[in-house]
């Protein structure tokens, strides 16, 4: 009996300690990005115009009690690419459409291409906070993005996931 009753605290002290995250790497972008999930991502695409080129727009999506885990990916057509200052302009407006999306005033000097950023809005469901990086590569446009509520914001695990994104190509 005292065996029985023995195990049976062992197995709901094993189950509290299941983990709610459960990292894996993903290939994304046919093996252009490599990201760490805290969860299985799903991922979706469109298109997306930008001053008069199509983009093939890609994002993949995990959520954890209550956060978003995502990378962006677009790959730069030839004509975007020729012109130095569009790549770098469609940065920038990703980056003030991440802060307008939250109600919050993009800065008059955005955050430097690849540097983690966090911005601090409102949602419909109230105050929340992201976190975010946004790069360029020769061919492609990434971001990474952590969105949660601000009380229950996962600050280890946001960090976890923007530090392992890797462009792979």
């Amino acid at each position: 009996m005292i065996r029985i009753g023995l195990m049976a605290l062992l197995s709901g002290f094993l189950l509290a300690c299941t983990p709610t995250y459960n990292w894996r790497e993903v290939a994304l972008a046919d093996g252009a990005v490599q990201a760490l999930f805290p969860d299985k991502p799903i991922t979706q695409e469109r298109p997306l115009n930008y001053a008069g080129h199509e983009l093939r727009f890609s994002l993949s999506t995990a959520a954890v009690d209550g956060a978003v885990f995502a990378v962006g990916y677009a790959a730069l057509p030839e004509g975007l690419r020729s012109a130095p200052e569009k790549p770098r302009e469609l940065a920038a407006s990703v980056v003030a459409s991440l802060y307008r999306s939250l109600g919050a005033e993009p800065p008059a000097q955005p955050p430097a291409m690849g540097a983690p950023f966090v911005i601090e809005g409102k949602s419909q469901q109230g105050p929340v906070r992201m976190r975010a990086r946004v790069w360029l590569t020769d061919h492609a446009l990434i971001e990474g993005i952590v969105t949660a509520d601000q009380a229950s914001f996962p600050e280890q695990q946001a960090d976890e996931f923007l530090r392992g994104l890797q462009v792979a190509r």
